[in-house]
């Protein structure tokens, strides 16, 4: 006896902006527009507004996006746009903390929303979020289904509204039909039979080699230790000094040093590199002979499921992370990495830098069964459940 038969179903997602930064939803939704017609829409930032330069010119590229012809493209996107895709920057104002501008958000956001999908076609779409204020949306945009996929733990980020975004999250999970996440860690306290797991996956063809150019680091003598992302109070600050401990050893901080100690950036031994592009990223991680996850031990530290780990385990380059409970319970990338603490730092290095070639070469192929393409196909298989089954609740994908 075989089941219902599930028609096919187009997509409306609330997450991050298309082609400004390398994201897991991003990763998802290009293969998921394969076949389907999608609806992206891009938010205001969930970060309270500063008063300088960057936010400011944030600001502004949103109020463009609100013209007709929808947002506007970054200037070097990391991935290009599917055929299949529209970018919508619905108009809202930045304030979830006042009820009033929460009201006035969710029914400019629904008003643009449904006109964008009577211009596309789309009737019944499955909803996905990652955004956590879009509880007051859903249900009125004629969803068949809606998932709330919880990429972190947003009330403990730093310069957040962490009381508006609590509040707006909690109802957003009583009211999703099913709530995933990439670790067990960030589904902790949620009901088992609306929630599961939908771990990261990776591009590991773009970073099993390193492509075309030239040593990035020449002049930094090896062995290297890099760290690749934003530089910023997450990253334990114990662990980056004790690498140093290692005699001869070298820091490469590759990123924008938000919150690094002075004394750190200092260190004749440490070596900070601006960002890089996605497209150049591998050349820089197999240049380095040890790569760092090394988030600090804190209530942020252990929610966070870091996208990077599996990309910098496909380059097949050794790498040392701390033992917080996002990474080191994740059955599928701890037998793959050394877990260490600052205590255990020098050490787990020198173990890192003596393993043999055969040890990297079956890193990158265990990272083969950890596609995106694959996440994306068993998200859709779970689409179809949530969508045949209903009441018989999520399971992992």
């Amino acid at each position: 006896m075989t089941g219902p038969t599930i028609a096919p179903w187009d997509l409306v997602v609330f997450s991050d902006d298309w082609g400004r930064r390398p994201s897991a939803p991003q990763h998802l939704g290009l293969h998921l527009a394969e076949g389907r017609k999608v609806l992206w829409v891009e938010p205001a930032g969930l970060r309270r507004p500063r008063a300088n330069r960057a936010d400011l010119i944030r600001g502004l590229e949103k109020l463009r996006g609100f013209a007709p012809g929808g947002a506007p493209a970054p200037g070097s996107p990391w991935l290009p746009t599917p055929p299949t895709l529209t970018r919508l920057v619905p108009p809202v104002v930045p304030a979830y903390g006042l009820s009033p501008v929460r009201a006035a958000n969710d029914a400019l956001m629904t008003r643009a929303v449904r006109s964008a999908m009577v211009e596309r076609g789309i009737e019944r779409p499955l909803v996905l979020t990652t955004i956590p204020t879009m509880a007051g949306v859903l249900g009125s945009l004629g969803e068949r289904a809606s998932i709330y996929l919880r990429m972190d733990d947003f009330s403990l980020w730093p310069g957040y509204d962490h009381a508006a975004i609590a509040e707006r999250e909690a109802k957003l999970i009583s009211t999703a039909d099913a709530v995933l996440a990439p670790s067990e860690e960030l589904l902790r306290g949620l009901n088992p039979s609306r929630s599961g797991l939908s771990r990261h996956g990776v591009d590991v063809e773009h970073f099993a080699a390193p492509g075309p150019g030239g040593d990035p680091l020449d002049g930094v003598p090896h062995p290297r230790a890099l760290v690749a992302g934003r530089l910023d109070e997450r990253l334990d600050a114990d662990v980056l000094t004790a690498c140093l401990d290692v005699p001869g050893l070298h820091l490469v901080l590759l990123g924008e040093p938000v919150a690094i100690a002075p004394e750190l950036l200092a260190h004749r031994r440490v070596h900070v590199r601006p960002p890089v592009a996605y497209a150049d990223l591998p050349r820089w991680l197999h240049a380095a002979d040890v790569l760092l996850v090394p988030y600090a031990d804190s209530p942020l530290g252990h929610s966070l499921a870091p996208l990077k780990t599996r990309e910098l385990i496909a380059t097949g380059r050794p790498v040392l992370a701390t033992p917080l409970r996002g990474t080191a319970g994740d059955p599928e990338v701890t037998p793959l990495l050394q877990l260490a603490n600052s205590r255990q730092t020098p050490d787990a290095l020198r173990r890192a830098l003596d393993e043999p070639a055969s040890a990297r070469r079956a890193r990158t192929e265990a990272t083969r069964s950890m596609t995106w393409s694959s996440r994306a196909r068993a998200l859709e298989a779970f689409v179809a459940r949530i969508l045949g089954e209903g009441a018989n609740g999520p399971r992992p994908v």
